[in-house]
């Protein structure tokens, strides 16, 4: 590597000894490369590759300066610019709390005093609109179900919406962990599709769960098994194959919807069309379902595979039909 100018040569082997050595004088960007070097032999190649995403976005936005010259005034004016660029309040706390957790483990072993995020509340975009969840009821499921053809496309579709696991946890599941006789499911890898290459991995949360299943789904499950050529335990359920599940969805709602719209011409009574969803808002209408059924959100919590139950409220609150309207009621009803 060469420099123009001494002094620059010289700056960089100082960063380059303080980097060495852990001090909280090292600069930001040096600090970030030790934080890789500490903790990310302990994170999922998916995990480190978001960080990572979001370490760029906190270099962008924020000075590259000394850890123990990041000031709460700094943090502050941080927080505002990202709300200037009309970043999303989720996005803001993300790599806030990514940037904290910079500061913490400098607190923790590498001297820095204090972290000033302590000082700093969470910043919300008094501007930002969120986009509100998609998902389906039950009668626009199975009205798009039951415009599926694709015989695996339609199991992996059924699975998604009864179980509500996750895309990478449906692309893991093996045979063998599929229990016919007790109906249930047994979740506890994810598979991601990372740089063309497929990698198996942990659940998000690290931890394995059961799900039953109803009967349908047992027995569509049954039948799309003793149609398949492989059945080992090891074997994969649903083989790789590019968007056969995003293809399924836009078969069955492009069938579907052509009929609404066919009705529409020779009646009156207009029906809506169904709307488009991603295969991430079948576990939207999971939820959506269990939630519109008053099933108890520890249940709904530990079926999802959250890691408690606030993060299932914070994501589905918004589901829960109960309104100011329907609290009074209830309180002149009974009061």
């Amino acid at each position: 590597m060469g420099f123009s100018r001494k002094s620059d040569a010289l700056e960089f082997e100082r960063e380059f000894l303080l980097s060495r050595q852990g001090e909280p004088t090292m600069l930001l960007s040096s600090f970030i490369e030790l934080y890789k070097k500490d903790q990310y032999p302990q994170l999922r190649q998916r995990s480190q590759l978001t960080k990572t995403s979001k370490y760029k976005k906190i270099m962008e936005t924020f000075p590259d300066k000394p850890l123990n010259e990041i000031t709460a005034k700094d943090l502050k004016h941080w927080q505002n610019k990202l709300i200037k660029q009309d970043c999303s309040d989720g996005y803001i706390t993300g790599l806030r709390s990514e940037f904290s957790g910079l500061l913490n483990h400098a607190v923790n072993y590498y001297g820095l005093p204090n972290n000033p995020f302590r000082l700093v509340k969470r910043a919300k975009n008094p501007n930002y609109i969120p986009e509100e969840k998609m998902f389906w009821t039950l009668e626009e499921y199975q009205t798009v179900y039951n415009n599926i053809e694709d015989i695996k496309a339609k199991t992996a579709i059924n699975l998604l919406y009864w179980s509500g696991i996750r895309k990478g946890e449906l692309l893991a599941l093996t045979r063998g962990k599929l229990n016919l006789d007790n109906k249930t499911l047994l979740v506890d890898r994810s598979l991601q599709r990372i740089k063309g290459k497929n990698v198996v991995t942990q659940t998000k949360t690290y931890e394995s769960r059961e799900i039953s299943l109803p009967d349908s789904t047992i027995d569509l499950l049954r039948d799309y098994k003793s149609k398949c050529y492989n059945n080992s335990d090891t074997d994969y359920m649903f083989n790789w194959e590019k968007r056969f599940i995003e293809n399924g969805i836009s078969k069955g709602l492009k069938k579907c919807n052509e009929e609404i719209e066919q009705y529409n011409k020779n009646h009156d009574d207009n029906k809506p069309l169904i709307k488009r969803i991603r295969v991430h808002d079948l576990r939207h209408s999971h939820a959506s379902y269990l939630i519109n059924h008053n099933i108890n959100i520890v249940l709904i919590s530990k079926r999802l595979g959250h890691k408690d139950t606030s993060t299932t409220l914070d994501t589905y609150s918004h589901f829960y039909p109960t309104s100011e309207t329907n609290l009074i009621e209830l309180m002149n009803r009974d009061c």
